[in-house]
Protein backbone atom coordinates (compact mmCIF):
# COMPACT_ATOMS: atom_id res chain seq x y z
CA UNK A 1 0.00 0.00 0.00
CA UNK A 2 1.19 3.53 -0.72
CA UNK A 3 -0.13 6.98 0.12
CA UNK A 4 -0.66 9.95 -2.18
CA UNK A 5 -1.14 13.35 -0.56
CA UNK A 6 -3.48 15.29 -2.81
CA UNK A 7 -4.13 18.38 -0.68
CA UNK A 8 -3.29 19.44 2.84
CA UNK A 9 -6.17 17.45 4.31
CA UNK A 10 -6.67 14.80 1.67
CA UNK A 11 -4.71 11.53 1.56
CA UNK A 12 -5.31 8.78 -0.95
CA UNK A 13 -4.38 5.25 0.18
CA UNK A 14 -3.76 2.93 -2.79
CA UNK A 15 -3.18 -0.79 -3.23
CA UNK A 16 -2.53 -2.82 -6.36
CA UNK A 17 -3.63 -6.36 -7.25
CA UNK A 18 -3.35 -8.68 -10.24
CA UNK A 19 -6.43 -9.86 -12.14
CA UNK A 20 -6.04 -13.69 -12.39
CA UNK A 21 -7.93 -13.83 -15.70
CA UNK A 22 -6.08 -11.10 -17.61
CA UNK A 23 -2.77 -10.88 -15.69
CA UNK A 24 -3.27 -7.11 -15.68
CA UNK A 25 -2.84 -4.99 -12.58
CA UNK A 26 -5.65 -2.91 -11.11
CA UNK A 27 -5.85 -0.44 -8.28
CA UNK A 28 -8.19 0.12 -5.37
CA UNK A 29 -8.11 3.24 -3.21
CA UNK A 30 -9.67 4.99 -0.24
CA UNK A 31 -9.39 8.63 0.85
CA UNK A 32 -8.99 10.03 4.36
CA UNK A 33 -8.46 13.53 5.69
CA UNK A 34 -5.39 12.57 7.67
CA UNK A 35 -2.42 10.21 7.62
CA UNK A 36 -2.00 8.55 11.01
CA UNK A 37 -1.24 5.08 12.28
CA UNK A 38 -4.95 4.52 12.85
CA UNK A 39 -6.01 5.65 9.37
CA UNK A 40 -3.23 3.63 7.70
CA UNK A 41 -4.40 0.50 9.54
CA UNK A 42 -8.04 1.18 8.70
CA UNK A 43 -7.19 1.92 5.05
CA UNK A 44 -5.28 -1.34 4.77
CA UNK A 45 -8.27 -3.30 6.06
CA UNK A 46 -10.69 -1.56 3.70
CA UNK A 47 -8.43 -2.08 0.69
CA UNK A 48 -8.03 -5.78 1.51
CA UNK A 49 -11.81 -6.11 1.67
CA UNK A 50 -12.18 -4.36 -1.69
CA UNK A 51 -9.65 -6.67 -3.33
CA UNK A 52 -11.28 -9.73 -1.80
CA UNK A 53 -14.69 -8.57 -2.98
CA UNK A 54 -13.46 -8.26 -6.57
CA UNK A 55 -11.59 -11.55 -6.62
CA UNK A 56 -14.34 -13.48 -4.85
CA UNK A 57 -16.42 -13.25 -8.05
CA UNK A 58 -13.88 -15.65 -9.56
CA UNK A 59 -13.96 -17.87 -6.50
CA UNK A 60 -10.28 -17.08 -6.05
CA UNK A 61 -8.80 -15.72 -2.86
CA UNK A 62 -5.97 -16.59 -0.55
CA UNK A 63 -7.07 -18.70 2.42
CA UNK A 64 -5.68 -17.48 5.73
CA UNK A 65 -3.46 -20.19 7.21
CA UNK A 66 -3.05 -21.49 10.76
CA UNK A 67 -6.55 -20.64 12.01
CA UNK A 68 -7.46 -23.13 14.74
CA UNK A 69 -10.86 -24.69 15.39
CA UNK A 70 -10.93 -22.89 18.74
CA UNK A 71 -10.35 -19.50 17.06
CA UNK A 72 -13.03 -20.15 14.48
CA UNK A 73 -15.55 -21.22 17.15
CA UNK A 74 -14.92 -18.16 19.31
CA UNK A 75 -15.23 -15.73 16.40
CA UNK A 76 -18.37 -17.38 15.08
CA UNK A 77 -20.06 -17.37 18.50
CA UNK A 78 -19.47 -13.63 18.91
CA UNK A 79 -21.14 -13.08 15.53
CA UNK A 80 -23.89 -15.68 16.16
CA UNK A 81 -24.83 -14.30 19.58
CA UNK A 82 -26.39 -11.18 18.08
CA UNK A 83 -28.60 -13.14 15.66
CA UNK A 84 -30.38 -15.61 17.94
CA UNK A 85 -32.09 -15.95 21.28
CA UNK A 86 -30.08 -16.67 24.40
CA UNK A 87 -30.99 -20.36 24.70
CA UNK A 88 -30.02 -21.02 21.08
CA UNK A 89 -26.70 -19.26 21.63
CA UNK A 90 -26.05 -21.14 24.88
CA UNK A 91 -26.79 -24.54 23.29
CA UNK A 92 -24.46 -23.82 20.37
CA UNK A 93 -21.76 -22.56 22.73
CA UNK A 94 -21.97 -25.84 24.60
CA UNK A 95 -21.68 -27.80 21.34
CA UNK A 96 -18.65 -25.75 20.26
CA UNK A 97 -16.97 -26.72 23.53
CA UNK A 98 -17.68 -30.41 22.86
CA UNK A 99 -16.47 -30.08 19.25
CA UNK A 100 -13.21 -28.52 20.43
CA UNK A 101 -12.73 -31.42 22.82
CA UNK A 102 -13.62 -34.07 20.25
CA UNK A 103 -11.71 -32.72 17.25
CA UNK A 104 -9.01 -30.84 19.15
CA UNK A 105 -9.10 -27.11 19.91
CA UNK A 106 -5.74 -26.57 18.16
CA UNK A 107 -6.72 -28.44 15.00
CA UNK A 108 -6.11 -26.24 11.97
CA UNK A 109 -9.33 -25.48 10.12
CA UNK A 110 -7.79 -25.95 6.66
CA UNK A 111 -6.70 -29.48 7.64
CA UNK A 112 -10.21 -30.73 8.50
CA UNK A 113 -11.42 -33.25 5.92
CA UNK A 114 -14.84 -34.84 5.29
CA UNK A 115 -13.47 -38.17 6.60
CA UNK A 116 -12.38 -36.58 9.89
CA UNK A 117 -15.86 -35.10 10.32
CA UNK A 118 -17.64 -38.34 9.39
CA UNK A 119 -15.58 -40.30 11.92
CA UNK A 120 -16.20 -37.70 14.63
CA UNK A 121 -19.99 -37.50 14.12
CA UNK A 122 -20.34 -41.29 13.93
CA UNK A 123 -18.28 -41.59 17.11
CA UNK A 124 -20.86 -39.39 18.84
CA UNK A 125 -23.57 -41.85 17.78
CA UNK A 126 -21.92 -45.23 18.37
CA UNK A 127 -19.30 -44.57 21.05
CA UNK A 128 -20.94 -41.84 23.10
CA UNK A 129 -24.57 -42.85 22.58
CA UNK A 130 -25.89 -39.58 21.17
CA UNK A 131 -29.23 -39.71 19.37
CA UNK A 132 -29.40 -39.06 15.63
CA UNK A 133 -31.27 -35.80 16.23
CA UNK A 134 -28.59 -34.58 18.64
CA UNK A 135 -25.80 -35.38 16.18
CA UNK A 136 -27.70 -33.47 13.49
CA UNK A 137 -27.55 -30.44 15.81
CA UNK A 138 -23.78 -30.88 16.13
CA UNK A 139 -23.61 -31.03 12.35
CA UNK A 140 -25.67 -27.84 12.12
CA UNK A 141 -23.31 -26.02 14.48
CA UNK A 142 -20.28 -27.15 12.47
CA UNK A 143 -21.97 -26.13 9.24
CA UNK A 144 -22.60 -22.60 10.52
CA UNK A 145 -19.01 -22.35 11.75
CA UNK A 146 -17.61 -23.43 8.37
CA UNK A 147 -19.88 -21.03 6.47
CA UNK A 148 -18.54 -18.24 8.66
CA UNK A 149 -15.02 -19.51 7.96
CA UNK A 150 -15.55 -19.35 4.19
CA UNK A 151 -16.90 -15.82 4.47
CA UNK A 152 -13.80 -14.74 6.40
CA UNK A 153 -11.29 -16.58 4.18
CA UNK A 154 -10.41 -19.35 6.63
CA UNK A 155 -11.71 -21.98 4.19
CA UNK A 156 -12.39 -22.12 0.47
CA UNK A 157 -15.03 -24.84 0.72
CA UNK A 158 -17.23 -26.47 3.33
CA UNK A 159 -15.93 -29.98 4.19
CA UNK A 160 -19.37 -30.92 5.54
CA UNK A 161 -20.77 -30.87 2.00
CA UNK A 162 -19.02 -34.20 1.35
CA UNK A 163 -19.79 -35.81 4.70
CA UNK A 164 -21.88 -38.98 4.66
CA UNK A 165 -22.99 -40.06 8.16
CA UNK A 166 -24.04 -43.61 8.93
CA UNK A 167 -26.88 -42.79 11.31
CA UNK A 168 -28.26 -45.35 13.73
CA UNK A 169 -31.10 -47.40 12.25
CA UNK A 170 -34.60 -46.26 13.17
CA UNK A 171 -35.25 -49.47 15.11
CA UNK A 172 -32.82 -48.22 17.74
CA UNK A 173 -34.54 -44.86 18.12
CA UNK A 174 -37.12 -44.11 20.78
CA UNK A 175 -40.49 -45.30 19.51
CA UNK A 176 -43.41 -42.82 19.62
CA UNK A 177 -45.11 -44.64 22.51
CA UNK A 178 -41.96 -44.19 24.62
CA UNK A 179 -42.31 -40.42 24.43
CA UNK A 180 -45.65 -40.08 26.18
CA UNK A 181 -47.31 -41.58 29.25
CA UNK A 182 -50.32 -43.88 29.39
CA UNK A 183 -53.12 -42.86 31.75
CA UNK A 184 -51.99 -45.05 34.67
CA UNK A 185 -48.37 -43.92 34.26
CA UNK A 186 -49.44 -40.26 34.12
CA UNK A 187 -51.46 -40.52 37.33
CA UNK A 188 -48.64 -42.33 39.13
CA UNK A 189 -46.08 -39.69 38.11
CA UNK A 190 -48.35 -36.79 39.07
CA UNK A 191 -49.04 -38.40 42.45
CA UNK A 192 -45.29 -38.75 42.99
CA UNK A 193 -44.66 -35.08 42.13
CA UNK A 194 -47.54 -33.88 44.37
CA UNK A 195 -45.97 -35.85 47.23
CA UNK A 196 -42.72 -33.91 46.80
CA UNK A 197 -44.46 -30.53 46.61
CA UNK A 198 -47.93 -29.31 45.74
CA UNK A 199 -46.24 -26.68 43.57
CA UNK A 200 -44.30 -29.35 41.65
CA UNK A 201 -47.42 -31.42 41.18
CA UNK A 202 -49.55 -28.52 39.99
CA UNK A 203 -46.84 -27.36 37.57
CA UNK A 204 -46.49 -30.81 35.96
CA UNK A 205 -50.25 -31.34 35.76
CA UNK A 206 -50.64 -27.91 34.13
CA UNK A 207 -48.04 -28.91 31.51
CA UNK A 208 -50.07 -32.03 30.73
CA UNK A 209 -53.40 -30.16 30.58
CA UNK A 210 -52.13 -27.41 28.25
CA UNK A 211 -49.28 -28.97 26.23
CA UNK A 212 -47.17 -25.89 26.95
CA UNK A 213 -43.37 -25.96 27.08
CA UNK A 214 -41.53 -25.64 30.39
CA UNK A 215 -40.22 -22.15 29.59
CA UNK A 216 -43.64 -20.90 28.47
CA UNK A 217 -45.26 -22.12 31.68
CA UNK A 218 -42.51 -21.06 34.08
CA UNK A 219 -42.72 -17.47 32.82
CA UNK A 220 -46.52 -17.12 33.17
CA UNK A 221 -47.71 -14.27 35.35
CA UNK A 222 -51.18 -13.72 36.84
CA UNK A 223 -51.68 -10.99 34.23
CA UNK A 224 -51.30 -13.56 31.43
CA UNK A 225 -54.61 -15.19 32.42
CA UNK A 226 -57.30 -13.73 30.16
CA UNK A 227 -61.10 -14.02 29.90
CA UNK A 228 -63.42 -13.48 26.96
CA UNK A 229 -67.12 -12.69 26.67
CA UNK A 230 -68.00 -16.36 26.16
CA UNK A 231 -66.58 -17.26 29.53
CA UNK A 232 -63.50 -19.01 28.15
CA UNK A 233 -60.25 -18.69 30.07
CA UNK A 234 -56.92 -18.71 28.31
CA UNK A 235 -53.30 -17.75 28.76
CA UNK A 236 -51.32 -15.63 26.31
CA UNK A 237 -47.93 -17.13 25.40
CA UNK A 238 -45.65 -14.11 25.14
CA UNK A 239 -42.26 -15.26 26.35
CA UNK A 240 -40.03 -17.87 27.86
CA UNK A 241 -37.77 -17.96 30.90
CA UNK A 242 -33.98 -17.58 30.81
CA UNK A 243 -31.91 -17.63 34.01
CA UNK A 244 -34.94 -16.78 36.10
CA UNK A 245 -35.94 -13.81 33.96
CA UNK A 246 -38.71 -13.45 31.42
CA UNK A 247 -37.46 -13.23 27.86
CA UNK A 248 -39.96 -11.19 25.84
CA UNK A 249 -40.43 -13.67 23.00
CA UNK A 250 -41.16 -17.40 22.90
CA UNK A 251 -39.20 -20.10 21.08
CA UNK A 252 -40.38 -19.31 17.52
CA UNK A 253 -42.93 -17.25 15.59
CA UNK A 254 -45.46 -20.09 15.71
CA UNK A 255 -45.10 -20.16 19.50
CA UNK A 256 -47.00 -16.89 19.86
CA UNK A 257 -50.51 -18.08 20.66
CA UNK A 258 -53.37 -18.19 23.15
CA UNK A 259 -53.97 -21.47 24.96
CA UNK A 260 -57.49 -22.17 26.24
CA UNK A 261 -57.51 -23.65 29.74
CA UNK A 262 -59.72 -26.61 30.69
CA UNK A 263 -61.52 -26.36 34.06
CA UNK A 264 -58.90 -28.38 35.93
CA UNK A 265 -56.10 -26.07 34.66
CA UNK A 266 -58.09 -23.03 35.83
CA UNK A 267 -58.43 -24.62 39.28
CA UNK A 268 -54.65 -25.20 39.37
CA UNK A 269 -54.03 -21.51 38.64
CA UNK A 270 -56.43 -20.50 41.40
CA UNK A 271 -54.76 -22.87 43.88
CA UNK A 272 -51.33 -21.49 43.03
CA UNK A 273 -52.46 -17.90 43.54
CA UNK A 274 -54.14 -18.75 46.84
CA UNK A 275 -51.06 -20.61 48.12
CA UNK A 276 -49.00 -17.40 48.08
CA UNK A 277 -50.53 -14.56 50.10
CA UNK A 278 -47.93 -12.15 48.77
CA UNK A 279 -48.17 -11.35 45.10
CA UNK A 280 -45.33 -13.02 43.19
CA UNK A 281 -43.86 -12.18 39.78
CA UNK A 282 -44.65 -15.61 38.32
CA UNK A 283 -47.79 -17.72 38.56
CA UNK A 284 -45.90 -20.92 39.46
CA UNK A 285 -43.32 -20.52 42.21
CA UNK A 286 -41.77 -22.56 45.03
CA UNK A 287 -42.57 -22.27 48.74
CA UNK A 288 -39.96 -19.50 48.92
CA UNK A 289 -41.55 -17.61 46.06
CA UNK A 290 -38.82 -18.47 43.53
CA UNK A 291 -39.48 -19.59 39.96
CA UNK A 292 -39.49 -23.37 39.43
CA UNK A 293 -36.20 -24.44 37.84
CA UNK A 294 -36.32 -27.20 35.23
CA UNK A 295 -33.22 -28.93 36.65
CA UNK A 296 -34.84 -29.56 40.02
CA UNK A 297 -38.11 -30.74 38.47
CA UNK A 298 -36.36 -33.04 35.98
CA UNK A 299 -34.27 -34.54 38.80
CA UNK A 300 -37.47 -35.45 40.65
CA UNK A 301 -38.94 -36.90 37.47
CA UNK A 302 -35.80 -39.02 37.05
CA UNK A 303 -36.38 -40.40 40.55
CA UNK A 304 -40.03 -41.03 39.71
CA UNK A 305 -39.00 -42.96 36.59
CA UNK A 306 -36.77 -45.25 38.67
CA UNK A 307 -39.12 -45.69 41.62
CA UNK A 308 -42.20 -46.30 39.46
CA UNK A 309 -40.25 -48.49 37.02
CA UNK A 310 -41.36 -46.51 33.96
CA UNK A 311 -39.43 -47.61 30.89
CA UNK A 312 -40.04 -44.42 28.91
CA UNK A 313 -38.57 -40.97 28.43
CA UNK A 314 -39.63 -38.95 31.47
CA UNK A 315 -38.83 -35.24 31.52
CA UNK A 316 -40.93 -32.10 31.72
CA UNK A 317 -41.32 -32.30 27.93
CA UNK A 318 -43.00 -35.72 28.31
CA UNK A 319 -46.13 -34.00 29.65
CA UNK A 320 -46.33 -31.98 26.42
CA UNK A 321 -46.15 -35.18 24.38
CA UNK A 322 -48.73 -36.80 26.65
CA UNK A 323 -51.08 -33.87 26.02
CA UNK A 324 -50.65 -34.39 22.26
CA UNK A 325 -51.39 -38.11 22.61
CA UNK A 326 -54.53 -37.41 24.65
CA UNK A 327 -55.87 -34.93 22.06
CA UNK A 328 -55.16 -37.44 19.29
CA UNK A 329 -57.01 -40.08 21.29
CA UNK A 330 -59.97 -37.72 21.57
CA UNK A 331 -60.02 -37.34 17.77
CA UNK A 332 -58.80 -33.74 17.57
CA UNK A 333 -57.39 -33.04 14.05
CA UNK A 334 -53.63 -32.79 13.73
CA UNK A 335 -53.63 -29.19 12.49
CA UNK A 336 -55.58 -28.05 15.57
CA UNK A 337 -53.15 -29.87 17.87
CA UNK A 338 -50.19 -28.24 16.13
CA UNK A 339 -51.78 -24.81 16.52
CA UNK A 340 -52.47 -25.41 20.22
CA UNK A 341 -48.93 -26.53 21.07
CA UNK A 342 -47.27 -23.94 18.82
CA UNK A 343 -45.77 -26.23 16.18
CA UNK A 344 -45.73 -25.43 12.48
CA UNK A 345 -44.22 -28.75 11.53
CA UNK A 346 -42.85 -31.14 14.12
CA UNK A 347 -41.94 -34.73 13.40
CA UNK A 348 -42.50 -35.81 17.02
CA UNK A 349 -46.02 -34.34 17.13
CA UNK A 350 -46.93 -36.00 13.83
CA UNK A 351 -45.41 -39.36 14.84
CA UNK A 352 -47.27 -39.41 18.16
CA UNK A 353 -50.52 -38.43 16.44
CA UNK A 354 -50.19 -41.13 13.78
CA UNK A 355 -49.22 -43.75 16.35
CA UNK A 356 -52.19 -42.98 18.62
CA UNK A 357 -54.70 -42.86 15.77
CA UNK A 358 -53.33 -46.11 14.35
CA UNK A 359 -53.63 -47.69 17.79
CA UNK A 360 -57.25 -46.45 18.00
CA UNK A 361 -58.05 -47.98 14.60
CA UNK A 362 -56.68 -51.33 15.74
CA UNK A 363 -58.87 -51.10 18.84
CA UNK A 364 -61.89 -50.31 16.69
CA UNK A 365 -61.18 -53.27 14.41
CA UNK A 366 -60.93 -55.61 17.37
CA UNK A 367 -64.29 -54.39 18.71
CA UNK A 368 -66.13 -54.80 15.41
CA UNK A 369 -66.30 -58.56 15.83
CA UNK A 370 -68.35 -58.02 19.01
CA UNK A 371 -71.15 -56.30 17.09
Amino acid sequence: MWIEQRTENNYKFVEQYKDPLTNKYHRVSITFDRNTTHTRKKANQILEQKIHSRLSHYGLFQVKKHVTLNQLGKEWLIHFQHEVKFNTYRNNKSRVKEINYGLGANTLVEKITPLILSNYLEQLIYDQGYRNSTVQKFKGTLNSMFKYGIKHQYLNQNPLNLVDINYRNSEYQKRPEQKYLDEDELQAVLKFMYQQSAHYGRFCEFLYLTGMRYGETATLTPQDIQFNSSGDVWVAIQGTIVNGKKQPSPKSSSSWRNVTLPPRAIKICQDELLSHPKRQQFLFVSERGKYLGNTVLNNWLHKAKNELNINKVLTLHTFRHTHISKLAELGVPLYLIQARVGHKNAATTTNIYLHVTKKANHLLNSKLKDL
